[in-house]
């Protein structure tokens, strides 16, 4: 069945009843949304798809999607990636709620809760964090106490070395973190020792660290 395309007017062979034009370029010229109507985000026309807004409306799906991602703040904005003072605050906002949902619930911080159930499931608490560690003035004092030496190699330790060299000072658990179900941070469970030897030593018991045990 020959028929003229409703775009072009060009002739072409129909294979159904119902076809009106001649390819896929004059079918999406053809579309109601291709009428005259340009994105109203980007201004190019639209030529494929169909779409109930008006011109000053109508806009490409992409266009729309990228659209709201940019002009959506708060807590969604934020983990999308914005960074501007309303997204700040909306993630503030946002963790402060749940924060107060899960005391609420369970009656402690998320923090404390996630901890508690690790060291339900592994039998000992995970490493502390910097809340409920030594604090830099009794760190120093145990180094004063065990006069800068190295309790593991026995050689003296660098008090001017950068914190991160292996040389460095560092407090070792005599009796390891993962050796009892709540970490023991008192003075006489720690003892000054290089990053390096205390890194080495791990979680590995000694005949001083049995010593210690209860």
């Amino acid at each position: 069945m020959t028929r003229a395309c409703a775009v072009c007017h060009a002739e072409f062979e129909a294979k159904t009843a119902r076809a009106k034009y001649c390819g896929q370029r004059c079918k999406d010229k053809g579309k109601p949304s291709a009428q005259g109507l340009a994105c109203s985000i980007c201004g190019e026309a639209m030529t494929k798809g169909r779409t109930s807004g008006q011109a000053g409306i109508a806009a490409h799906n992409k266009c729309r999607t990228h659209a709201n991602r940019i002009m959506t703040h708060g807590a969604t904005g934020y983990r999308r990636g914005c960074r501007c003072d309303q997204c700040k605050a909306g993630q503030a906002d946002y963790i402060s709620a749940y924060v107060q949902a899960v005391k609420d619930r369970h009656g402690l911080h998320p923090n404390t809760l996630r901890r508690k159930k690790f060291a339900e499931v592994h039998g000992y608490w995970p490493q502390a964090g910097s809340s409920d560690w030594i604090a830099p003035k009794a760190r120093h004092a145990l180094y004063e106490r065990d006069d800068w030496t190295c309790q593991l190699c026995h050689e003296a330790i660098d008090r001017d070395a950068h914190w991160n060299t292996n040389y460095a000072p560092s407090l070792d658990h005599i009796v390891p973190q993962s050796h009892t179900l709540v970490p023991d941070h008192r003075p006489s469970n720690l003892r000054t020792a290089h990053r390096l030897c205390n890194s080495k030593r791990g979680a590995t018991a000694d005949a001083t660290s049995q010593a210690h045990l209860p």
